[in-house]
């Protein structure tokens, strides 16, 4: 994901205020100020399990703050840590691989014994063969103990990735917005488990007529005024992407833009999105409100 860092300028506005209350200006029409667009997450995953299982515990609640990894939920495991407790007694055990080392140093020793009694001419060709190829097994015999020795150990790999399967966890750093489970409850193969999602940054994809936008590239600063009830935020922001495809129908390209949200703001909020600095009307708005706010905190 794109990160630009997009510092965030927080302005709390009285949109209420009335004509001629001391230096307070009445808002202009939000719709003045730019493209309608939604604020969204920039990241949104909703989890789940590859089989069929049974919910064990439940460790996050709607609101928590996770981080990467971090287990939420947990199933039932019983099968599967059996599974992989005897196959790490099976990966682990040396037993074949100390025999197979035993056997072959006893044919070594038989080879070089008909070897000498060859030598002394007290043997036959077919019995100083017959112990050199047992010698030859044995090692071969050795070489095969150790290889399936790494696949016990490589089985263990696989059962404890299936063990760690009946963990979910979260996919990134981030806030829960839903759990949709509980303790007992049976859910199968992609049932949904959790979501979580992160509203820190936000991203706002914003529709915005083509000929607007081919002036436009990553990097760019853009303005976006959110509301919320009779408050309003102005939030700045940087351009991250836009589409190489316009809208045939409505003439239109997306432009996704990024905004840090240090204060936690909701996604889903309704902004208004402009790409270039807010005019005079705006900015004179924005100053009485900040010399208002300064009055009331001196």
């Amino acid at each position: 994901m794109l990160k630009f860092g997009a510092m965030v300028c927080v302005a709390a506005l009285g949109m209420g205020v009335q004509p001629g209350s001391g230096g307070d200006r009445v808002a202009p029409d939000p719709g003045s100020f730019g493209i309608k667009a939604v604020t969204r997450p920039s990241q949104d995953a909703v989890t789940g399990f590859n089989f069929s299982v049974t919910i064990e515990d439940v460790l996050v609640k709607v609101g928590d703050r996770v981080v990467e990894g971090q287990p939420m939920v947990r199933a039932d495991a019983t099968d599967a840590e059996a599974s992989v407790e005897l196959q790490t007694l099976r990966a682990e055990s040396e037993l074949d691989v100390q025999a197979a080392e035993k056997a072959l140093e006893l044919s070594q020793v038989e080879f070089q014994a008909t070897k000498q009694a060859y030598e002394g001419g007290g043997g036959s060709t077919i019995e100083l063969d017959r112990a050199r190829l047992a010698a030859e097994n044995a090692k071969l015999s050795l070489e095969a103990s150790r290889q399936r020795m790494r696949e016990q150990q490589i089985q263990l790999r696989q059962l404890q990735a299936r063990l760690d399967e009946h963990t979910v966890t979260s996919p990134f750093d981030g806030i829960v917005e839903s759990v949709l489970v509980d303790v007992g409850d049976t859910v199968r193969e992609s049932d949904p488990i959790v979501r979580v999602v992160s509203i820190d940054p936000l991203w706002i994809d914003v529709a915005t007529p083509t000929e607007q936008t081919l002036g436009l590239k990553p990097g760019d600063p853009a303005w976006a005024l959110v509301r919320i009830g009779d408050e309003a935020r102005l939030l700045r922001a940087t351009i991250v992407g836009i589409s190489p495809v316009a809208d045939s129908v409505t003439g239109a390209r997306r432009v996704r833009v990024e905004a840090s949200n240090p204060d936690a703001l909701p996604a889903g909020l309704q902004v208004f999105v402009r790409f270039t600095q807010p005019d005079q009307t705006w900015m004179d708005y924005f100053e009485s409100q900040d010399a208002s706010g300064a009055g009331d905190t001196g």
